[in-house]
């Protein structure tokens, strides 16, 4: 025969307490604790995003987002513009460029010939494009120079510039500090040959 619910000892039985439910308020607070919450992720993520549309340019925003007014970009096939300090430290200066009608690019003021070599400087305000100097593992006579897009312009150059992710959005040009666009290595293909090399200039 089975065992019914009064068989069981006294003490075992659950007290009345056991049969009330969780108050209502209390429920209620709960879901508005939850909703405030969700609300208040919302309005965090959505001021980080509009951050760079209200700050004055220059401004770096949250995400490490620069924000710089449009009349930074240089003209077409200008000489490009080097942005450092104070508006960013030295690891992340770059080079703000056009080398096109509407093409406006950001290239990184260092370089790796490879990933396991040391930084060497950029410059660039040369005619061809960029330079970079003050490479330990390129001898100064061969410097590694590069096209107004950051590509290898010799074989000195055995991979590109790399450069930061950029947008323009009406008066204001967003370079995103964060996102780094990594040229890969040159495995083969021929290079311009008789090119001038420039000259070493301070940034």
């Amino acid at each position: 025969m089975g065992t019914r619910y009064e068989d069981q000892p006294v003490e075992q039985w659950a007290g009345p307490e056991s049969l009330d439910p969780t108050p209502v308020w209390k429920q209620y607070v709960l879901v508005a604790l939850l909703l405030f919450v969700g609300l208040a992720a919302v309005v965090a993520v959505s001021v980080m995003a509009l951050a760079p549309t209200f700050v004055t340019p220059p401004a770096l925003v949250p995400g490490d987002r620069l924000v710089l007014a449009t009349s930074d970009i240089p003209a077409v096939n200008a000489p490009p513009k080097r942005i450092g300090s104070p508006i960013v430290d030295d690891a992340h200066s770059f080079y703000l460029i056009q080398p096109a009608s509407g093409t406006v690019l950001a290239m990184r003021a260092t370089w790796r010939p490879r990933a396991s070599e040391p930084e060497c400087r950029v410059i660039g305000a040369t005619p061809i494009g960029f330079t970079a100097v003050d490479c330990p593992v390129v001898a100064p006579a061969e410097a590694a120079v590069f096209d107004k897009r950051g590509a290898p312009f010799n074989t000195s150059a055995v991979r590109g510039l790399d450069q930061y992710l950029v947008s323009v959005s009406g008066d204001r040009v967003i370079v995103n500090l964060s996102r780094i666009i990594e040229s890969s290595e040159r495995t083969s293909g021929p290079v311009p040959t008789g090119i001038p090399q420039p000259q070493t200039q301070q940034p």
